[in-house]
Parts: structure tokens; C-alpha cells; sequence
């Protein structure tokens, strides 16, 4: 890792030697890639601490499927063995709910735009952690969409830290109404980097592309979305992370590239068996068949090589985190 400022590890690696490193030794590349992912995480965990100024509130964020849940439960896992054991506020639980979220030009609910979310609501936890280590959360009733009307308490006082993540977190909006904003910590967290091949122009497989992987598992598998749905909406989501993430995202403190750089070995098999299932009279169906195809270039690796504490499993699961 280039420790120089906000830096992030980025891999050199190409199709073809992801996939000679697959087929001589996919424990070992497994194994390694993990270890770094730690290791990156568990040096974030050591400045946080050590840093003179206090830290009370980390603002963690990132676009769809960067894997923000994951690496804010490995993160306080690692704050919490350093002393500083840590609470995780989900952003979620501050949505106003599908009756009152701002709409599409089309009518739908914008879940993408931050005033989906209660501001003030979160302006007030924000700040009763940097005063008083205390606040009450809201408890997300995700099954009818609506607040539940129930809280529950935050304790972040003495060597405690918060963790608030989600896609908004970084947004000015949370904080420039703030009595002070010392003790507070920003994180940026996605797939930095897409995978070159030999020959090819550009990326092979882009960033965004490997998160749309990642999703399009996930969410098949436990979302009950069909592939239509999921590569259907993508244009939007990366609309959406254009115009309400991104111009925030250099604000951060520190960046964290979440790449795994043995993952589409993971998860190309099983997004090639969703993406086949886009009817040829969507209208992404032709992408679909060239990210199958493109898809189809990487070695498979046993998923059961894959640690039940690797970020991966936030998409493939069968992993020791619950979501």
C-alpha cells in the first residue's frame, strides 16, 4: 500500500495472469488478496486511533455494491482489538419511506436521491455523537417501506467510535450545519480499478462492471431480482452515483479500493447464469451477451476457497457477517 496521502492499493494484473495465478495456485491468490484487504483496513484502524484529534464519527461511502457493509463491520472489528470498539449506524434506517421519497421523471421513488433520506434527522444524530457520544437511531421497517416508529440508542462515549455508512455519507449536506465537525473521519470506499486484458484497448472488464457483478449475484440470489431488473436499472444507479456520490467522494480522508482482484473468477460463473436470462427483447440484452462473453475469459476459482470473512461473501454469501 503507497501510504502518501489519501492512497489506496491498486493491482497490476491482466486477464491472462489473474488467470494463470487462478489455475497454478487459487489458495494462495486467495489467501494473499485477502491478507492485503486486512492489512489495508487494519493500518486505517491504526491512524484512526492513533491520530491525535479524537475521532468519534467515521463517515463511510460508496456507490452500489462498493461494499460499504462489510468493510464497516471488518473495520470496527479491527478499531474494536486496538481499543476503540465501534458501532455501525446504517443509513438505511433514516430513509422517509416509499410514501414520502422524492420521485423519478417516470413517477417511481428516487431511493438514489439524498433527500430520500430524513436530513435533519441524521444532522441531529451527527451531532449528538460529537457532543455528547450519545444519540437514538431509527429503526427501518424494510418490509412495508416505512419508518417503524421504534429507536434504538447509540453509546459511542469514552474510547468509542461510530461508523455511519451508506451511499450518502459523505454528502456536505449532513455536516455544514454542524456546531463543529472535529471527530469526524470520511472514507471513501469502491472498486477503483477495472482489469485490463492483452491486445485490448482500455479496460476489459471496467469498475463499474465488476460491481454490477457483484449485484447482479446478490441480488438475484437474495433480492429475488430478476437479471431484466437489475441490468435494467444500472443506468440509473450510475446516474444516480454520478450527480449524488461522486462530488463528494474527494472529500475523503482516505480512499479504499475494495477490488479483490481474484473476484470475477468468483463471481463470473454465477452472473453469467443470471445474465443469460435477459430476454432478447430487453434492451440491454446485446451488453449482456458481451459481458457473458467477456465474462467467460476468467478461470473459475472453488467458491469455498473464498473466507466466510471476505467481503465477497456480502455477494455471494454463506459468509459469517449478517445483513
Amino acid at each position: 500500500m503507497i501510504n502518501l496521502g489519501n492512497s489506496y492499493r491498486r493491482y497490476a494484473l491482466t486477464v491472462d495472469k489473474i488467470n494463470e495465478y487462478a489455475s497454478q495456485d487459487p489458495v494462495l491468490f486467495v489467501k494473499e488478496t485477502e491478507d492485503a484487504y486486512r492489512r489495508d483496513i487494519r493500518t486505517i484502524a491504526a491512524d484512526i486511533v492513533n491520530n491525535p484529534q479524537r475521532c468519534r464519527v467515521i463517515m463511510l461511502a460508496g456507490p452500489s455494491a462498493s461494499g460499504k457493509t462489510t468493510t464497516a463491520k471488518i473495520l470496527s472489528e479491527e478499531l474494536g482489538l486496538l481499543g476503540c470498539p465501534a458501532e455501525i449506524i446504517s443509513m438505511d434506517d433514516f430513509y422517509r419511506g416509499e410514501a414520502n421519497v422524492p420521485r423519478t421523471p417516470q413517477g417511481k421513488p428516487d431511493f438514489e436521491c439524498v433527500e430520500a433520506l430524513n436530513i435533519p434527522q441524521i444532522e441531529k444524530c451527527i451531532n449528538e455523537l460529537l457532543e455528547t457520544g450519545e444519540c437514538e437511531i431509527p429503526i427501518f421497517n424494510f418490509a412495508k417501506s416505512e419508518p417503524s416508529g421504534k429507536y434504538k440508542k447509540i453509546d459511542s462515549k469514552n474510547d468509542k467510535i461510530a461508523i455511519i455508512e451508506g451511499i450518502h455519507a459523505l454528502n456536505s449536506i449532513f455536516t455544514d450545519n454542524l456546531t463543529t465537525t472535529i471527530g469526524i473521519k470520511k472514507i471513501y470506499i469502491s472498486v477503483k480499478q477495472g482489469i485490463h486484458k492483452e491486445g485490448v484497448k482500455g479496460y476489459f472488464v471496467t469498475a463499474s462492471e465488476l460491481r454490477l457483478m457483484r449485484r447482479i449475484v446478490r441480488d438475484n440470489k437474495f433480492r429475488s431480482a430478476s437479471a431484466n431488473h437489475t441490468i435494467g436499472m444500472w443506468d440509473n444507479v450510475l446516474y444516480g452515483e454520478k450527480k449524488y456520490i461522486k462530488p463528494f467522494k474527494y472529500s475523503s480522508d482516505i480512499t479504499i479500493n475494495s477490488i479483490h482482484i481474484y473476484e470475477p473468477c468468483i463471481t463470473a460463473s454465477a452472473a453469467i447464469n443470471v445474465l443469460g436470462q435477459v430476454t432478447p427483447d430487453h434492451e440491454k440484452y446485446e451488453y449482456a451477451q458481451g459481458l457473458i462473453e467477456r465474462c467467460r475469459q476468467f478461470v473459475p476459482i472453488d467458491e469455498s476457497l473464498v473466507p466466510k470473512n471476505s467481503l465477497l461473501r456480502e455477494f455471494i454469501g454463506k459468509g459469517k457477517y449478517k445483513y
